[in-house]
């Protein structure tokens, strides 16, 4: 269980690195500190809290299934599941407002819109 996790959270680790690899060839600054703002927001917002949460159920899982209580592996990893489908709900609304949140931080507008739209397209793939 913990093996494609790592494998995984590896995998995603390669995709933000080969993202600023190409965008640093691209000799544009503002993409490259866009794109890294947004792995920022992206890491802490949703990484951080959602890997707690699967932490929490891989406990809970774990023991339901050394006391074979099968049924109750199913219901916590469902409902495992649900809670972390809710946690993004808050966390999808923060990165569709990221470039106002940023511009109040006192961001560079043109990097801020761009790390907003990095994190709305990475959407899909944060959940998953």
């Amino acid at each position: 269980m913990a093996v494609p996790l790592i494998f995984g959270m590896l995998l995603y680790i390669l995709v933000q690195n080969i993202n600023v690899y190409f965008l640093g060839n691209l000799n544009e600054p503002a993409l490259l500190a866009g794109v890294g703002m947004g792995n920022m927001l992206i890491n802490v917002l949703c990484f951080a809290v959602v890997q707690g949460l699967n932490g929490a159920i891989e406990t809970l899982v774990s023991q339901s299934f050394g006391a074979e209580k099968y049924r109750e592996c199913g219901i916590f990893l469902n409902r495992g599941k649900v809670v972390a489908s809710l946690v993004m709900v808050p966390i999808v609304v923060i990165y569709a407002f990221a470039d106002k949140i940023l511009i109040a931080l006192n961001q560079d507008p043109d990097i801020a819109r761009i790390a907003q739209r990095y994190c709305c397209i990475l959407i899909p793939g944060i959940w998953a």
